[in-house]
């Protein structure tokens, strides 16, 4: 408990801090909207832990300006001591609440809150009359209030009540009102409860068609429902199906909604589904499982000084239905013959008790008793049978020929005149939000020029010193070029050594002239790549073998960046194989096109990719990869669609693996612009 409460605190202390700043700047209705969210999110957590959210709303209240969202939340502490079982203390803040409502202009919709709260403790103290006398005091009142957003609460409360006492034209009557406010009002909040109350309605009727049908809508709604709601569900479900005498369904609903009253923390709430999976446990037979969850049920309530004398009642008649089943006629007979007040015991549990008494009689052979209460039986059941055949009339009578067009009307005035009390604040908070919105909008846009000045300033940085590596790496080719040519003609006379010359003079030229190109076409590339590795065999027989894969379909001459082949396969050739292995040592080059562009593999089995060796050897220094990474990433800076340029070590991914990948893909339509 204490660990719950430790989690709550800090939450309800900064909804507190933020009432306080709203009602700085959007006013007393601010703060009231902003109650009535926390009312709204935190109604299970007054049935689970009653105690703490008290001490939460209290805390609240520290942070409000607005007497009436104060008094708002003051009511619910008092419905948070009322669960706590203090029902004088609840009572007095109520009548506080009220004074406070009947000396202060515009409080209309917290007094209809006061009259509503009133009525759920007077309907837990079994005096449905007045309970239903509250309600109809705050119907009146919200009706001409200005604020009438608990209107469909209310009705669906007085149709709630009005069903319980047998009287289901005046149940449905309501249940239809609350969906018409819902519709006037745009609202969610509450249709999935009338579906569900439309539903018990029908089931009393023994409609179940019509009454599945609504069970079917509160199903399919999609507002968010709480756990409270969830549990009224199944537990309005299972008494359908057990109207119905589907009692393996009703077992199912009942305890599903049993699962969720235990997370309330509430022993009533788990006591009255107890009740209903007892009696179902009863007539399916299992008379250990019954007497397990009724005695549980009758062990609680008799020991609750504030239980209503109905649920007592009714339980005893339970007790009475399982001791029957068991012909334990002596123990039938003392939870038979316990006292009550007829004018506190509805008709429904009124007939049950009748026929039980009537099959206790029977038990006991004494036919003349039993028949007495059997009159009474079936005086009850023809009654119930006119009774369901003029509210079944009556009901869809009303349905289909009730005006509902002033009730709109009213609403609807009602809503124009809060919306022209809310205008002025509305327009405040526009114009400052605009003029934030500027204001941020001006330093988002100095933000991202000063970003992309400082980005175009890297990126020049960048070009010139690319530049400045590509006159470096012409100067020795260029000059070794002249020299060989001055050379040429003292070699023309050796074939052998002429052929090697004259390729050495191409793969030169071709480097010379790529050096000096951002890009190639492809076949450039591949043709001086081919020279190379020609070169490289003449010079070293026992060198790698190569394969090329070049699909058909791949066009020859898309551009790529100059030497992005080149440079993969020089290091290849020089860094991955340690030793000559004959035939063991491979390199395959594979060009294939790919979703809008070309795609090269370059893969190697040698002893894979390790930049550190490769930049302390004394082949090499590794700025042709660095060089090429740098391209990549100046000209993706220009180009919508990336060019992709990486290196894998295949051990890595894979042990049983060795050998390095190179993977580039170049779009078509790429842009080779600095």
């Amino acid at each position: 408990m204490n660990v719950t409460y430790r989690k709550i605190m800090p939450v309800l202390l900064l909804i507190a801090a933020l009432l306080s700043c709203t009602s700085r700047h959007a006013g007393n209705r601010g703060q009231q909207d902003i109650v009535d969210s926390i009312l709204i999110s935190r109604f299970d957590s007054l049935y689970t832990y009653p105690a703490e959210m008290q001490k939460c709303f209290q805390a609240a209240q520290q942070g409000l300006t607005d007497s009436t969202a104060y008094y708002k939340l003051e009511l619910f502490v008092g419905y948070c001591l009322y669960l706590q079982g203090y029902t004088d203390k609840n009572l007095q803040i109520n009548d506080r609440v009220l004074d406070y409502c009947h000396h202060h202009s515009g409080t209309d919709a917290l007094e209809a809150d006061c009259w509503n709260h009133r009525f759920a403790m007077l309907q837990g103290m079994n005096q449905r009359d007045s309970a239903i006398a509250c309600l109809h005091h705050a119907y009146d009142i919200l009706t001409h209030a200005t604020d009438r957003r608990e209107l469909e609460n209310v009705c669906i409360n007085l149709a709630d009540q009005y069903r319980q006492k047998g009287e289901l034209a005046e149940a449905s009557k309501f249940y239809h009102r609350a969906l018409w406010v819902v519709d006037s009002l745009n609202s969610q909040r509450v249709r999935f409860s009338i579906y569900v109350g439309l539903a018990q309605v029908y089931a009393d009727l023994h409609n179940f068609s019509q009454a599945h049908y609504y069970f079917g809508l509160a199903e399919r709604d999609q507002e968010q429902r709480l756990a409270y709601d969830n549990y009224h569900f199944w537990n309005a479900k299972g008494n359908c199906y057990y109207f119905e005498e589907k009692y393996s369904e009703a077992l199912s609903c009942f305890r599903k909604a049993y699962k969720i009253a235990q997370s309330f923390k509430q022993p009533s709430l788990d006591a009255l589904v107890e009740a209903n999976i007892g009696e179902i446990f009863t007539l399916l037979g299992r008379y250990d499982s019954a007497h397990h969850y009724l005695d549980k049920s009758y062990a609680y309530f008799k020991n609750d000084p504030t239980a209503n004398e109905e649920v007592i009642f009714y339980l005893n008649s339970l007790q009475a239905a399982l001791a029957l089943r068991k012909n334990e006629t002596n123990i039938a007979n003392t939870y038979l013959s316990q006292p009550y007040n007829p004018l506190h015991i509805g008709p429904s549990y009124t007939y049950l008790h009748n026929k039980r008494f009537m099959e206790y009689y029977a038990q006991k052979g004494d036919y003349a008793k039993a028949y007495r209460y059997r009159l009474a039986v079936e005086q009850y059941d023809d009654s119930m049978r006119n009774v369901r055949y003029v509210n079944n009339i009556t009901e869809i009578d009303y349905r289909y020929k009730q005006d509902t067009t002033l009730l709109k009307r009213n609403i609807q005035i009602a809503q124009n005149k809060a919306q022209l009390s809310h205008q002025h604040n509305t327009i405040v908070l526009t114009v400052s939000l605009l003029l934030i919105l500027l204001l941020l909008g001006i330093l988002a846009f100095f933000y991202i020029r000063r970003k992309n000045e400082r980005e175009y300033s890297r990126q020049m940085s960048l070009i010139t010193h690319l530049r400045m590596e590509n006159v470096k790496n012409r100067i020795s080719p260029h000059y070794m070029f002249n020299v060989l040519n001055t050379l040429m003609p003292v070699f023309k006379q050796y074939e052998d050594l002429s052929r090697l010359l004259q390729l050495f003079i191409k793969v030169l030229r071709g480097n010379l002239s790529a050096s000096d190109q951002v890009a190639v076409q492809l076949q450039e590339e591949v043709e001086l790549v081919k020279s190379y590795i020609t070169l490289r065999k003449e010079t070293n027989p026992q060198t790698v073998n190569v394969t090329w894969e070049i699909d058909d379909d791949v066009p020859r001459q898309t551009l790529i960046p100059s030497m992005c082949i080149q440079i993969p396969i020089e290091n290849a050739l020089k860094y991955a194989f340690d030793s000559e292995n004959n035939g063991a040592n491979q390199l395959s080059i594979q060009i294939t096109t790919h979703e809008g562009g070309i795609q090269i593999y370059i893969q190697d089995n040698g002893c894979g990719y390790d930049p550190g060796r490769q930049t302390d050897s004394a082949r090499g220094t590794g700025n042709g990869l660095k060089m090429l990474f740098r391209t990549v990433e100046v000209l993706n800076g220009r180009n919508i669609q990336k060019m992709t340029f990486s290196i894998q070590n295949l051990a890595q991914s894979e042990p049983s693996r060795q050998g390095t990948l190179v993977s580039i893909f170049v779009p078509y339509n790429y842009q080779f612009n600095f």
